[in-house]
């Protein structure tokens, strides 16, 4: 829906109502809700607790999705970006589609370059159009493909901004099997947010905004018609690493979206001053770059050592729990604690066995990720000693995830462990 009003209040109100009342935004939601879930579940039956915390997580990526939707809105608004209410459909049920066969959901700045190429590869045909599929048609081939760009452009910068802010509770801890039926850990990035972004709506009857003195600076005069829409955006990246840190990879992913955001941002920008066939080549160009970012992603994956195998000589450190002693100790996701209270450890029976000889003191002899030893060591108080916030990744025969490399928008919701759905939550590690 579009909204039209006089004043500037009831211009937000209504804004706001157009992205609550919309569809594709519960959808989008609904899939990143979904994919929390079900780590609850895993989480439960591999380690014995619950790692996700749903609540918290949602209520921190709507505001920080909100905050970030405000200033590519000023951004989007202040360039005149302007769109139809059908070529907002359209684009919307590309992503859908986009997802059934391919990831579930396709973010935005997939989604919108392959509707600007499809929409050009109609606009090029000149025969005869069945009644019937006409209006589908115009909506289609009389989309305003530049100012896509720009809301493209716009999504591309917001990600990799959002990557910046708080990645760490889309972080997780996962088990896999290895295609030679090893048994390892795994670290799961889940990065899914929907960001509601504001533009003006075809046709605007000459948006004129001036600026007066006290509490409301930005003043709509009455009696000027104004029209714009939110469009809501779904963006992120969903994966399964095995050998790959998810903070490289993230830092890489960041890279990419900037380097997006330019190349669509450059797309709209010369479609309107040189040539409108500069917004195919920018869509293109987008959609060979994110495609080849994620085989290159796979492969440097698959090329270097399992960060989180199990080992003979310890035990293995798969995820530190936030605010637990063994964050504050300085214990990283990936080594291996060879000793407790000096005496060697290689199950998890041996950890706590070896704890409890001296339940007021923990002294760790670790491994790092290069092998060079380490020792830390802090006093245990009360209740620590049962909640030190380690989770280990050790030999077993729990069903686990098949060991895919996904990485992609939702493209986790694939993942399946055998026999996960006949056990029950009665498994600790």
């Amino acid at each position: 829906m579009h909204v039209t009003a006089n004043g500037w209040w009831a211009l937000v109100g209504l804004l706001l109502l157009s992205f609550v009342l919309n569809p594709y935004h519960y959808l989008a939601t609904g899939f990143v809700i979904w994919d929390l879930v079900r780590n609850v579940r895993r989480e439960r039956m591999w380690f014995g607790l619950r790692i996700t915390r749903i609540g918290k997580t949602l209520l921190l990526r709507y505001g920080r999705a909100v905050a970030v939707g405000v200033v590519a809105s000023v951004a989007l608004l202040a360039v005149g970006v302007r769109v139809t209410i059908s070529s907002a459909l359209y684009v919307f049920a590309v992503s859908i589609v986009l997802g059934v066969i391919r990831s579930r959901l396709a973010a935005a700045p997939t989604a919108i370059s392959i509707s600007v190429l499809l929409s050009a590869l109609l606009r090029a045909y000149h025969g005869s159009v069945p009644a019937a599929i006409l209006p589908v048609w115009r909506a289609i081939v009389e989309m305003p493909q530049a100012d896509w760009l720009a809301i493209a452009a716009a999504a591309a910068l917001a990600e990799a901004l959002l990557s910046l802010w708080g990645t760490r509770d889309a972080i997780l801890p996962a088990l896999v099997t290895s295609r030679r039926g090893r048994r390892m850990g795994a670290m799961k990035l889940q990065f899914g947010y929907v960001v509601p972004v504001a533009v003006w709506i075809t046709p605007v009857a000459r948006p004129e905004f001036v600026f007066v003195s006290g509490w409301h600076p930005w003043h709509a005069p009455l009696g000027q018609p104004l029209e714009w829409f939110a469009v809501p955006l779904a963006l992120g990246w969903h994966a399964l690493l095995t050998s790959l840190r998810v903070e490289r990879a993230l830092n890489h992913l960041r890279w990419l979206d900037i380097f997006r955001g330019l190349i669509l941002a450059a797309g709209f920008a010369c479609a309107y001053l040189w040539r409108s066939q500069a917004a195919l080549y920018a869509a293109g160009a987008s959609i060979v770059v994110t495609e080849l970012f994620r085989i290159v992603i796979r492969r440097m994956d698959r090329s270097l050592e399992p960060q989180f195998a199990p080992d003979s000589q310890g035990v293995r450190v798969l995820y530190v729990i936030r605010g637990s002693l063994a964050e504050r100790l300085g214990i990283r996701p990936g080594e291996l604690i060879t000793h407790v209270n000096q005496a060697p450890v290689h199950t998890e029976y041996d950890f706590h066995f070896a704890l409890e000889q001296n339940p007021a003191y923990a002294r760790f002899q670790i491994a790092d990720h290069h092998g060079e030893p380490r020792l830390v060591s802090s006093p245990v108080f009360e209740g620590e000693r049962h909640n030190l916030g380690l989770i280990f990744v050790l030999p077993g025969e729990e069903p686990a995830f098949r060991l895919k490399r996904p990485f992609g928008f939702l493209e986790t919701l694939y993942l399946r462990a055998p026999g996960l759905m006949r056990r029950d939550d009665r498994s600790r590690s």
